[in-house]
């Protein structure tokens, strides 16, 4: 008995098979040590808790990164002190993906900082406002943290006081470097404290997205955070970036390759032990 093939559904089963796969085999993940948490990690983006702050680096998206564990969580830390990154990380956020059954669907993915988009009234400043002005408005719009792909959750916005357990904070340091943490528990990711099996984590900072005119629109929506109507006449006068932060945000009607492309890694580790 002859088979008969329809050569015309070939691409689409390869494309099936393919697509779903391809965030998760495209690029090689770095084997990495996770810490040990000898306590509870504060999550409020400040680094006190992490000894030796983060000592793990990322020459693709120009992070400083590290990973931790205790019995009930998976710890994340990053500093950014790119402009670039700046831009990206305040549209869209940086992705945190935990895939342990290496699963070719989506994996429970944490996304921070969302900020709050709803138009708010502007402010006519006539002075330039300090970095740590700029970095306050940034801070006070953070509303939520996005999820995407856990069991237990609808994928969408939680509140940063959800009752989950899942928590994110961002701030900046003394030297103006985007500073995050995120703490996932356990139970929501389906791993038992003490595994040795390895996880594989993607960190990903998210580019503007969309059509060139909807980029646009979210790069001016996140310009408005660094002085409002004083930064359109600073950079209409000075034809150059509007620098009230390290770098600033790009101008209006300017978008690099840079800030549109989203950059990310992958890395593998098993969760630490606690030392006796």
């Amino acid at each position: 008995m002859k088979i008969k093939v329809n050569f015309l559904f070939i691409p689409i089963i390869i494309i099936f098979f393919v697509i779903p796969s391809k965030a998760w085999s495209q690029k090689k993940a770095e084997i990495i040590k996770t810490r040990w948490a000898e306590k509870s990690i504060e999550v409020n983006g400040i680094l006190s808790d992490w000894k030796d702050s983060l000592d793990l680096y990322n020459a693709d998206t120009k992070l400083f990164y590290s990973i931790a564990n205790d019995h009930e969580n998976i710890y994340l830390a990053v500093k950014n002190s790119s402009e670039d990154n700046l831009t990206k990380i305040l549209a869209r956020g940086i992705s945190f993906t935990v895939n342990f059954e290496n699963t070719k669907k989506i994996a429970p993915t944490v996304t921070f900082p969302v900020l709050d988009r709803t138009p708010g009234k502007k402010q006519v400043e006539i002075e330039q406002p300090e970095a740590k002005e700029i970095q306050r408005r940034i801070i006070s719009k953070i509303k939520e943290i996005k999820v995407e792909g856990f069991k237990e959750l609808v994928d969408g916005g939680i509140s940063l006081y959800n009752t989950y357990g899942i928590k994110a904070a961002m701030s900046f340091d003394e030297k103006n470097n985007m500073i995050q943490e995120i703490a996932i528990p356990l139970r929501l990711l389906g791993i038992e404290s003490g595994s040795t099996e390895l996880i594989t984590y993607r960190i990903r900072i998210n580019g503007f997205q969309g059509s060139a005119s909807i980029q646009q629109r979210d790069m001016n929506d996140y310009d408005d955070l660094y002085g409002g109507t004083y930064g359109d006449r600073f950079n209409r006068r000075s034809g150059r970036n509007y620098n009230g932060m390290y770098g600033g945000m790009p101008r209006r009607n300017y978008l690099s390759t840079n800030t549109t492309n989203s950059t990310e890694f992958f890395i593998k580790s098993a969760l630490a032990a606690k030392q006796n």
